[in-house]
């Protein structure tokens, strides 16, 4: 690509980068929430020259942007695509030490209120005075790497003089082009948490794109791209040219339109809603956990990873004790019950999950012994009397909505690294209220879940409560699938990968070219492709 060094001399009026505008945590808290579970992406739509569709993922807030006509939808009420949530509004007083403690807390869209607040504040030219007091839209974009965006003015009847990008997670060079004179062009570098202004010429006589690539060059570095979510902020204007109304909210997740309104039901509705799996759980925990099951297996249960909480709950145990493991996954803290002298019963709501708690006959003894293989984990070894009952666990699949035992039928329950993947509070009430019932009166109850606040050297860090976490699937893991059909649909069919091939042997078809991980990652729903590392991306909420 051609690097911005090549026009580090020409110059773009009213044109401003201002680098490391947001804080790290800040910019973390804000990629947590308009990229996790509960980010109101917008139906795909039409550009304006109607030759197709926005490739890239997009969100609006206080007004809709409409691309087929390239112009704003100034009539929130009107039927169809007008809708849409509302402006970050701020609780308090905007201060620095406040937006930094909202971004290390974890409270995403307070923080995001508070960029959008000192946006508005900036004194973007500190001798002119230049602030942007009524921004009140918001476009969200969302560019995996080789995404972009074609040479354009933003509509200057629909929107303000000042235009306002900020960049979360990776950065872009993007190319200006002089209206009047296409051949003069600026290539702009724009790192993360960087914000751009256009104003004046740079606002109404220069084009602005994004090429679609998957590298840049930035003085003489060629850069791979990553992921960019840019927050893009203007004012939208009435037919006149005044600032339309400020449309704001402080509650997250954004309610507007139909879903604002009306009555929040009595218990019965809050039950149904409990019993309804949403979206994101069927999408981002069952289809996931179905599709990694073996490589969960492989690298989590095999190795017995246990978390010590647990193993100490069961280890205390009366003997004999009947316990319920609701969430049991694969399986793997079974062993400990059982050498802790108890009896278990397991559930989960993934069957290929399940599927790997059945034992391997043999693979606990070395070859033609009935020594113990020293590559099993302590914690997954049973004493030789109780090997009968790792061949045969007694195991269900069923919703920890529904567990299928009698009220009071088991001595004690735990519930292991189940309760982050539950997305509303109701749900995770629900699950508590079927423990409680399948556990008689004295019995006890060990629940753990993942929790925000982690230790300083934890490996695993959290930005806001309910986010998506990446799983990084090797494809020879991967149940395999039939190629040119729907997703999700599986076959003992290979997959056409052209590196499977010998060089000679390689096809020209576009099939052909890509490769393994590239070709399971189309086939199942949800998952990205990482082209860097060759995998599969599921993201799992948490």
């Amino acid at each position: 690509p051609e690097c911005t060094s090549t026009t580090a001399s020409i110059e773009v009026p009213g044109l401003q980068v201002i680098e490391n505008y947001l804080t790290q945590a800040q910019e973390e808290v804000l990629m947590a929430i308009l990229t996790g579970p509960q980010a109101p992406w917008a139906p795909n739509q039409r550009n304006m020259s109607q030759t197709g569709d926005v490739k890239r993922k997009v969100q609006h807030y206080g007004y809709v942007f409409d691309y087929k006509t390239a112009d704003v939808l100034r009539d929130r009420t009107e039927p169809g695509h007008s809708d849409c949530p509302p402006m970050p509004a701020m609780s308090g007083e905007l201060t620095e030490n406040g937006l930094e403690e909202d971004a290390k807390t974890g409270k995403g869209w307070e923080a995001l209120a508070g960029v959008v607040e000192k946006t508005r504040q900036y004194k973007f030219d500190p001798k002119e005075s230049v602030s942007y007091p009524n921004l009140n839209q918001l476009t969200i974009n969302h560019y995996k790497p080789g995404e972009g965006i074609g040479s354009h003015v933003d509509t200057p009847s629909a929107f303000g003089g000042g235009l306002i990008s900020i960049s979360l997670n990776g950065g872009i060079v993007m190319e200006f082009r002089k209206v009047d004179s296409p051949s003069t062009k600026k290539l702009v570098y724009l790192p993360p948490r960087s914000v751009v202004l256009m104003s004046g010429p740079a606002r109404y006589e220069w084009e602005h794109m994004i090429v679609t690539r998957r590298t840049d060059c930035h003085n003489g570095q060629v850069l791979p791209r990553k992921l960019r979510v840019s927050l893009t902020l203007r004012t939208a204007l009435t037919l006149e040219g005044a600032p339309l109304p400020l449309v704001e909210s402080n509650m997250f997740p954004p309610s507007w339109g139909s879903q604002s309104g009306g009555d929040q039901g009595d218990s019965n509705d809050t039950t149904t809603a409990a019993l309804t799996t949403p979206a994101t759980e069927r999408d981002h925990v069952h289809a996931v956990y179905d599709a990694i099951a073996t490589q969960w297996h492989h690298t989590r249960g095999k190795r017995g990873v246990l978390w010590p909480g647990a193993t100490q709950f069961l280890q205390r145990l009366p003997k004999g004790s009947v316990v319920a493991d609701v969430g049991c996954g694969d399986g793997k803290y079974f062993p400990a019950v059982w050498e802790a002298g108890s009896y278990v019963i397991g559930t989960d709501i993934s069957r290929p999950l399940l599927e790997t708690a059945f034992g391997v006959a043999g693979e606990h003894t070395k070859p033609n012994t009935n020594e113990r293989n020293p590559n099993i984990p302590e914690t997954r070894q049973v004493s030789a009397h109780r090997e009968g009952l790792r061949d045969r666990p007694a195991v269900a699949v069923a919703d920890c909505m529904h567990v299928p035992l009698r009220t009071s039928s088991v001595d004690a329950a735990i519930c292991i690294a189940v309760m982050h993947h539950l997305s509303t509070p109701e749900r995770r009430v629900r699950c508590i209220e079927e423990l409680v019932r399948i556990v008689q009166p004295g019995g006890t109850i060990n629940i753990q879940a993942w929790a925000m606040e982690q230790e300083q050297n934890s490996r695993r860090r959290f930005a806001a409560p309910d986010v998506f976490v990446p799983f990084n699937a090797q494809p020879k893991y991967l149940e395999k699938v039939e190629w040119n059909k729907g997703k999700n649909q599986t076959s003992d069919q290979e997959p056409p990968a052209s590196e499977s091939k010998p060089p000679e042997e390689k096809g020209n078809s576009v099939e052909e070219q890509k490769s393994v991980a590239e070709l399971y990652s189309e086939q199942y729903t949800k998952a990205d492709y990482d082209e860097r590392k060759g995998l599969v991306v599921f993201q799992r909420y948490c």
